[in-house]
């Protein structure tokens, strides 16, 4: 265990860019410290990174203890990435006090002969941490185990950039760099094996490998060689990282994705309903003012067979009715019976109307309309409309011929 140590607050000490750590203790504390190893006051100094805008820089990783993690290698069969992950908990179940269930497992290297460097922890602590670096503001943070803050031994990285492989020669000589920090030695052996224990404890870890033919030559490194949690721009401590999977580190704006995506795909399936729903309607009216004009311009020629060329029917038809009134006419009732009846027929468009007649005399002025439709009930619906509307027009129906497939009709329309 670490010595106790006295929180310093900030002002009493500079915050050094490059040189600030921060770990969790044995009892899920998170604990900021200095280069000089003083322990920081934990939200004067989150507050002071975040106003600097540095706190991402300066705060990338967040060591854990390596007496709660187990680094360890295991052969696991499957050439698929898919395969072999899954298999990997149950390759190391019985080796294991614990369901694998209670276990968090991260690969972190599957070399050529099928061997898998595995760190393994339980998702009690996985959880604890993360719910501090919640809490804290610290989603982004990478959590590695602190025994790899000391240098890998310069013969491993040797091996492994000539054979790729993590085995030794069995009269080789295994070099483990250790650092002091406290009462608690810090040790890596490989590239992505370590672990951290007190003093007294090494002896049974060396006797261990020695009993395996291979020789422990210690490296002891001064503390100053302990990596802090400065931002690792080479990558090659963050990919020892022990948030994966469902811990994954996310950025602030994933996490809101990930909070509201049903209610945005929700939004948005209703919005692209609606524009649809717009989109055909206005198709619809498009298509609806369209035979409304064809058909008006149809009309207007079957009035007027002479006019050979249509620009705006409104005033054509004006323009021909006037003159067609001082010839002796009354033009006004005609404009009133079509106005009259126009919406009628606007909400019967099964009846297509054939010819539109006006007769005009001294007596009487009469609208003769020729229509054709479907069914009787099509042109009765007319003559009822037109009944209960009470409208300026009295319109009467004269049945020309009937078929089962065609009725012809007469309208005789007159003012009320």
């Amino acid at each position: 265990m670490l010595n106790k140590q006295i929180t310093v607050p900030l002002e009493v000490t500079t915050l050094a860019l490059n040189n600030l750590t921060a770990r969790f203790n044995l009892a899920g504390e998170l604990i900021i410290e200095d280069i000089k190893g003083q322990v920081l006051e934990t939200a004067e100094c989150l507050a002071q990174l975040n106003k600097q805008g540095n706190l991402k820089s300066v705060l990338s990783l967040v060591w854990v203890p390596s007496q709660l993690v187990v680094l360890t290698e295991v052969f696991v069969p499957g050439k698929r990435k898919s395969d072999w992950v899954t298999a990997l908990p149950y390759a190391l179940e019985e080796s294991l006090s614990e369901p694998v269930e209670n276990l968090h497992f991260v690969p972190l290297k599957r070399h050529k002969e099928g061997m898998v460097s595995v760190a393994i922890v339980a998702h009690q602590w996985m959880q604890k941490w993360m719910d501090t670096l919640q809490s804290l503001g610290l989603n982004h943070v990478q959590l590695v185990s602190d025994c790899f803050r000391v240098p890998v031994p310069k013969n491993v990285i040797q091996l492994l950039a000539e054979t790729e492989s993590t085995e030794e020669h069995e009269d080789s000589k295994v070099v483990w760099n250790v650092i002091t920090e406290s009462t608690m030695l810090h040790i890596r052996s490989g590239s992505y094996s370590g672990f951290s224990v007190s003093e007294s404890c090494l002896e049974p870890f060396i006797n261990a490998i020695q009993q395996t033919g291979k020789k422990v030559s210690l490296n002891h490194l001064a503390e100053k060689h302990l990596l802090n949690s400065h931002l690792d721009f080479e990558k090659s401590i963050s990919q020892l990282t022990l948030r994966t999977a469902a811990y994954q580190a996310q950025s602030k704006h994933l996490k809101y994705w990930q909070d509201w995506r049903w209610v945005g795909l929700f939004i948005g399936l209703i919005l692209i309903i609606s524009l649809v729903a717009t989109w055909q309607k206005t198709q619809t009216l498009i298509e609806q003012t369209q035979q409304y004009q064809t058909e008006t311009e149809r009309l207007f020629k079957e009035m007027f067979p002479d006019v050979k060329r249509v620009v705006n029917i409104k005033m054509q038809a004006q323009t021909r009715l006037s003159n067609q009134g001082r010839g002796g006419g009354n033009t006004s009732s005609l404009i009133k019976l079509l106005q009259a009846i126009e919406p009628l027929f606007k909400a019967e468009p099964n009846i297509e109307i054939n010819r539109i007649q006006w007769k005009a005399d001294a007596k009487n002025e009469v609208l003769e309309v020729r229509v054709s439709a479907q069914q009787t009930s099509q042109l009765q619906t007319i003559v009822s409309m037109s009944q209960q509307q009470k409208r300026a027009a009295k319109i009467e129906l004269e049945l020309k011929n009937v078929t089962p497939n065609l009725v012809e009709g007469v309208f005789h329309v007159t003012a009320k």
